[in-house]
């Protein structure tokens, strides 16, 4: 067993101190654990010099002072490892909630909005902020720590604009354009200035300060600046005036019924009895479309505006209230459909009209898979809300527009 001398004691502990651990009571530790290697596994006549090299290099990576580092970590931030490990489950639920979302959303299927919102919140709400408290207490130097904070904030916002611009929530174009001036005007500026003094880094610092830029001007190029016509405010204003156009043959409609109770008295009882079903049909699809226009978004509106609409785009709701499994219609769609064969049955045995001017409920030919597909699927299973409403409109104005054909 080798026994060391008073110098060669000295000679450690000045050692560890040379190499950058300050802290008295971890140098005292750190001695004590070398000590006892030393005299338990150096033989009697060994080289100490050498052997204590190989000893003290077992301690650390690169350098000794990142276990005094470390120690200062654990000692000022006890639940470092609760946070870090929080932090790696968030980011792995993030990516796997966000990629199943996005790809549900590409097919079409039921559940894309959640995943992609839970996802979305995670990664902003969890993930980011717990990387850029764990990461910047790892670093020492100021620069280091601003970056990873304004990288972070810079990230918690990029990511919930794109979520209030996928769901055409209010806000999102100027929380990206926020997002976009921290990464511009401060992130970057700062990123590429602390890397570029760095020999080693500079060619990865200019790389990646490139493609921020371009990133960020490829956000851009999704806002639109232009306060004229856009595509979406083109699709409301259309909705919306055929939303009018029914109002307006309903109108229409009764002042010619009035008109012909007056005037004429061969076909009163019928005019009668078509008003009649008339309203009550239009009257039930209004119900539909309100049902289905509340529970979307989650309002009590009584009447139909395309320009507020929050979420005309949302697919998953609609659907759920129309259909049940296997993509069946619920009772109310049947109902309609129901009452809509009974409509085509009453003009034609009562007005005799061609059956070119009836409402055509006839099953149709899915394009993509050439399989045949019911009068509702195709019309109501997996669309927007924004198409459900207006498919139903335009239901509404063919009742009208027949209703107005036979009255004459």
């Amino acid at each position: 067993m080798y026994c060391l001398s008073d110098k060669q004691i000295d000679y450690i502990i000045n050692d560890i101190s040379t190499r950058g651990v300050e802290m008295e009571a971890l140098q005292q530790n750190l001695l004590d654990h070398i000590c006892c290697i030393v005299e338990q596994n150096l033989e009697v006549d060994g080289d100490f010099e050498s052997f204590y090299q190989k000893t003290i290099k077992t301690f650390y990576k690169d350098a000794l002072w990142e276990i005094e580092e470390e120690t200062l970590l654990l000692l000022t931030f006890k639940n470092y490892y609760k946070m870090k490990k929080t932090m790696i489950i968030s980011g792995l639920f993030s990516a796997i909630t966000m990629t199943a979302g996005l790809i549900f959303k590409f097919m079409h299927w039921p559940g894309a909005s959640p995943m992609i919102l839970m996802g979305v919140a995670s990664l902003g709400l969890i993930f980011l902020p717990l990387m850029s408290v764990l990461k910047t207490k790892e670093k020492q130097n100021k620069n280091d720590k601003l970056i990873i904070v304004f990288g972070a904030v810079f990230g918690v916002l990029i990511s919930f604009a794109v979520l209030f611009k996928i769901f055409h929530w209010p806000g999102a174009n100027i929380m990206g354009l926020i997002s976009v001036a921290i990464m511009l005007l401060v992130f970057t500026p700062l990123y590429y200035f602390t890397g570029i003094r760095n020999p080693e880094n500079k060619t990865n610092t200019i790389m990646i300060t490139i493609l921020l830029v371009m990133g960020c001007g490829l956000f851009l190029t999704l806002i639109n600046f232009r306060p004229g016509f856009t595509i979406v405010k083109a699709s409301e204003k259309i909705n919306q005036h055929l939303e009018e156009c029914y109002n307006y043959a309903t109108q229409q409609n009764s002042l010619i019924f009035n008109k012909t109770i007056i005037d004429t008295l061969t076909n009163k009882k019928n005019n009668i009895e078509l008003n009649k079903k008339c309203n009550e049909l239009c009257n039930a699809i209004e119900v539909i479309k309100l049902n289905v226009l509340q529970l979307t978004e989650q309002n009590i509106a009584t009447v139909i505006t395309y320009s507020e609409l929050t979420m005309p785009d949302n697919y998953d709701i609609p659907t759920n209230i129309l259909f049940g499994e296997n993509a069946t219609a619920k009772p109310q769609l049947q109902a309609l459909k129901t009452n809509l064969n009974n409509f085509n049955t009453f003009i034609l045995e009562n007005f005799k009209q061609n059956s070119a001017i009836l409402i055509n409920l006839s099953d149709i030919t899915n394009t993509d898979s050439g399989l045949p597909e019911t009068w509702e699927k195709s019309n109501y299973y997996h669309m927007p809300l924004v198409c459900i409403l207006r498919n139903l409109t335009q239901l509404q104005l063919e009742v009208r527009l027949i209703e107005s054909n036979c009255m004459r």
